[in-house]
Parts: structure tokens; C-alpha cells; sequence
């Protein structure tokens, strides 16, 4: 019995003595393990599809007079391997034209070669060169737009642009609500205490503000009276206009003159000496100078009633825009795509570009004006009334404007200060 016992405890002693030598080896192997990576586990860094993790990335904005080939070539790119890359991206870009101000990025790798460009050209489309020497190639990378609805309403505190900062609406909103009133009130008129309530369209782009556009609603309250422009497009029409809470629109019945940035080089006169017939005769019209080819548009909306050319006029359209009015428009060089007799055109509508054809010393456009069937001088004329919708579209449009009021007053401005927050909210009648 006793020889029993001292063979068990042998046999434990020599079991306990394996184990600790075993679990010593395993803490000596365990500690001498070395990882072949690094413990912090990393993915590959992609951008725009390019792996960039092993690349250097270099910003530069070109300037003026600056095109993808001269970045290219500055860029360690040689002259053939230029031609290659330009004939790869042609479908995709004009590698000769300017990107001056757009944001480019240069990506190297660890020899100091370039391997790609990023060009962007607006804030959602970029283009991608890949300078492959083997196959290079461009590509357009688009990114996800979201179009968002914002509603806002705020408080004039001091100034009016740092107020519009405070509320995140962009600066230039402040001149697009100016122009839609188009004179009715003036948005620098706005004081402190008055209100601002908005209605536009924002596009975001990984979760960033990147354009603010369409403005859909505006209603300022200056001194306790509100102004109100809402924008309403007719059915089966092309283009909207801003209305107010009447159905009156905000547009100019006719535009001051047929061309941008143009200069009045001849008033209307009833006894004018004439550069090429040299005697005095009455010019029954206004002559607008502007450079060749300058588009030339219809001051307001109508229905084109000539399109055609003679030997004083030159080439020319004449606009029949109602029972009153009808305008034309001499000596074009050209006269507008599609623009025949018939059609119909909207205020802003090019109908043809600035020349001298006919009598005509040098690129104008004679401007003429008729009010019941009498040639007449526009600019002493009333013609700043306001259009008012047709019967026919004022019941739906009426729904739409209390819909859109009802839900604009309700919000309540996002800048007022605590102490008068209650106020607002239980005084619905101050907005």
C-alpha cells in the first residue's frame, strides 16, 4: 500500500512538472512572436477610384492662360507622351483649353513620376487622367447629388449680410431677391426687427452645401408689411415667373434695350442727319452699338411676326407681344436659330446677333417700337406695369400661394434671442 501511494505521488509530480515546462515554452515562443504587418490594420486609401496611399499628392491652381498641357509638361510629361494623352482624353476634354482657378490635383509616385491628374471642373464633376505609359485614358467622376428643400425664416439683427451669414443663406440670394422684386421694395431696406422667410433649393454633396439654387418662395416683412414673391410656372409652360399674393408678376413688361452692355449711339428723333444719305430725316428708333455678333434679344414675350431681310433694314424680326405693342429689331448679321414667322418667343429669347447689314455705318441694332400701329419712342413710354395671371390659372395658383404662405409663416425665425422667443410664438400676427 504504501509503495502504491509514493508511485501516485510520483506520477503527479512528474504530470505537474511537464505542464509548468510546457506553458514556460509556450510564454517563450508567444513572446518572441513578431507580427509580419503592423498590428493597426489599415486599408488602401482610394480616391475617386486612384489608390493614393502610395502616391504623393500635390495641389496646384493653374493660372491665367494655363491648360492641362502646360501643367502636363512642367510635370516631368514628354512631348509624345503628351500627344497620347491628349488623344485618349479628347472625348472626354479639350486638353488645350484653360482651366485657369480650377482645382487640380498632381499625384507621383515614389519616383517622382506623375501617374495621375485630378481635374475638377465644377463642384460634382471631376476629370480623371490616367497617364498609363503603356495606355493612358480620362474619365468623368460624378458624385451624388442630393437636392434638398430648405424653409427658413430669421430676424434682421444689424447688418443685412451678416445677418444672411448667421443664417447660413448665401450673400448672393440677397441680390436675386433684390432683382425679383424688380424695384417693388429694396432688400437694403430691410431694418432691424424686419423678417426674411425663404423657400430655395440646396444640392449637397457628401453632406456639405455645395449649391444653393431655384428660388421658390420669398416674403419679406419690412415694418409690419409684407411683400410677398412667389414663383408659379403656368401649365404647358416652358419658363415661370414670381408673382404676388394678387397674381401680379414681378417682370419688366419690356427690358430697357435688346442687347447687354450695349450704348445708345442714336436716340429716336423726328429730325436726325443721317451718316450715309446726308440730309436730315426723321430715325424712328433706337440704335444700340454694341460689338459683331452680340446676341440680340426679344424685349419681351410675343409672337415673331417677320423674319426676313430687305435692302434698309438689313436682316431683321419684328415681335408682335399684344394688341399694343409690337418692336423690331435691324441690321443683324444673323438672325436666330428657329426663329421664324409664327413662333413663339419669351422676354430674354435670342433672336438674332448684332451686325450692319442695310443702311449701316458699323454693328448696331436699330431698335423700333409701335404702340397702336404709331412708331413711338419706348423710353417715354409706361411700360413698367405689372402682367397679371389669366383667370384661368388664379384659382390654382391661389391654392398653391396659401399653401406655401401658411407653411413659411409658421416657422419660426431661427435667430431670435430667448427673451422675446415666447413673444414671437404666442403673437402670430407679428412675423
Amino acid at each position: 500500500m504504501k509503495l502504491k501511494r509514493v508511485f501516485l505521488l510520483t506520477i503527479a509530480m512528474t504530470v505537474t512538472l511537464l505542464t509548468t515546462t510546457a506553458f514556460k515554452l509556450l510564454n517563450i515562443k508567444e513572446s518572441n512572436y513578431k507580427p509580419l504587418v503592423n498590428p493597426v490594420c489599415q486599408d488602401a486609401n482610394y480616391l475617386m477610384g486612384v489608390r493614393v496611399d502610395t502616391l504623393s499628392m500635390t495641389y496646384y491652381s493653374p493660372k491665367r492662360g494655363e491648360s492641362f498641357k502646360t501643367v502636363l509638361l512642367r510635370n516631368g510629361v514628354s512631348a509624345n507622351q503628351y500627344e497620347r494623352i491628349r488623344r485618349a482624353a479628347r472625348q472626354e476634354i479639350n486638353l488645350n483649353y484653360s482651366i485657369a482657378g480650377l482645382p487640380v490635383t498632381l499625384l507621383k509616385d515614389d519616383q517622382g513620376d506623375l501617374r495621375y491628374v485630378f481635374l475638377e471642373k465644377n463642384y460634382s464633376e471631376s476629370v480623371i487622367l490616367d497617364l498609363n505609359p503603356e495606355q493612358p485614358e480620362a474619365r468623368i467622376e460624378n458624385k451624388d447629388i442630393i437636392t434638398h428643400e430648405r424653409n427658413v425664416a430669421g430676424v434682421i439683427n444689424g447688418d443685412l449680410y451678416s445677418t444672411f451669414k448667421d443664417l447660413n443663406i448665401p450673400r448672393k440670394m440677397i441680390y436675386r431677391i433684390d432683382k425679383i422684386f424688380n424695384g417693388t421694395v429694396r432688400v437694403n431696406t430691410l431694418r432691424d426687427g424686419d423678417t426674411i422667410r425663404l423657400r430655395y433649393q440646396e444640392q449637397i454633396i457628401d453632406g456639405e452645401v455645395k449649391k444653393v439654387s431655384d428660388l421658390e418662395a420669398c416674403i419679406l416683412s419690412i415694418k409690419g408689411k409684407r411683400y410677398y414673391a412667389f414663383y408659379y410656372k403656368k401649365p404647358g409652360d416652358d419658363k415661370g415667373a414670381f408673382y404676388d399674393e394678387h397674381g401680379n408678376s414681378f417682370s419688366n413688361s419690356f427690358l430697357k434695350m435688346p442687347v447687354k452692355n450695349g450704348r445708345i449711339s442714336s436716340h429716336f428723333s423726328m429730325h436726325r442727319f443721317h451718316p450715309i444719305l446726308k440730309r436730315w430725316k426723321s430715325h424712328l428708333g433706337t440704335d444700340f452699338a454694341a460689338p459683331y455678333g452680340t446676341p440680340i434679344m426679344a424685349t419681351a414675350d410675343g409672337v415673331i411676326q417677320e423674319a426676313t431681310s430687305s435692302t434698309f433694314n438689313g436682316k431683321y424680326v419684328k415681335i408682335k407681344h399684344n394688341n399694343i405693342y409690337t418692336s423690331q429689331y435691324l441690321h443683324m448679321s444673323k438672325i436666330g436659330k428657329g426663329i421664324r414667322p409664327g413662333k413663339r418667343v419669351k422676354q430674354g429669347d435670342i433672336i438674332g446677333y448684332v451686325g450692319s447689314s442695310g443702311l449701316a455705318t458699323g454693328p448696331h441694332v436699330c431698335y423700333r417700337f409701335w404702340k397702336n400701329g404709331v412708331q413711338v419712342d419706348p423710353f417715354k413710354q409706361k411700360l413698367n406695369f405689372k402682367n397679371k395671371l389669366d383667370a384661368q390659372y388664379m384659382t390654382k395658383y391661389l391654392a398653391y400661394f396659401r399653401n406655401t404662405d401658411q407653411k413659411l409663416c409658421s416657422i419660426q425665425p431661427i435667430n431670435l434671442q430667448d427673451d422675446i422667443r415666447g413673444y414671437y410664438a404666442s403673437n402670430q400676427s407679428v412675423k
